[in-house]
């Protein structure tokens, strides 16, 4: 998934991104990265993948190197909560309860911090538009 697709995502649907950030690198992008050649220039140049959480009104979204990994419609949202010790992000929605594992994310303390930033955020601006 593309930055620019994800910027539309989130103008038509009123999200936020939760937590963006580099993807870690395989066995192989690693040997190739680490070679002094034109293979590593050309790998430079292909390697802008990016790992994004994105929550919006109608659904979560967890892109892993630019692919969508877990998407979830949601009707509408209860509450939300992220748990810092499972390192999952749990939604109650109108119908029923789900929980997103975030373990491919590989979520730092200080990530943690910011996702539970912006889930008050959220949720707060939600509370304005009702």
């Amino acid at each position: 998934m593309t930055k620019k697709e994800i910027k539309n995502i989130l103008k038509t649907e009123s999200g936020m991104i939760l937590l963006e950030k580099k993807s870690e690198q395989s066995f192989f992008e690693t040997i190739f990265s680490n070679m002094v050649s034109i293979i590593s220039a050309l790998y430079f140049l292909t390697r802008k993948k990016n790992d994004s959480l994105i929550l919006t009104k109608k659904r979560i979204i967890l892109i892993i190197r630019n692919k969508i990994d877990i998407e979830q419609i949601i009707i509408e949202i209860k509450s939300l909560n992220y748990n810092i010790n499972k390192t999952t992000l749990e939604v109650n929605d109108q119908n029923q309860e789900f929980s997103f594992p975030l373990n491919k994310l590989r979520v730092t303390y200080e990530e943690s911090k910011l996702i539970k930033q912006k889930l008050n955020e959220f949720m707060n601006r939600k509370k304005q538009m009702e």
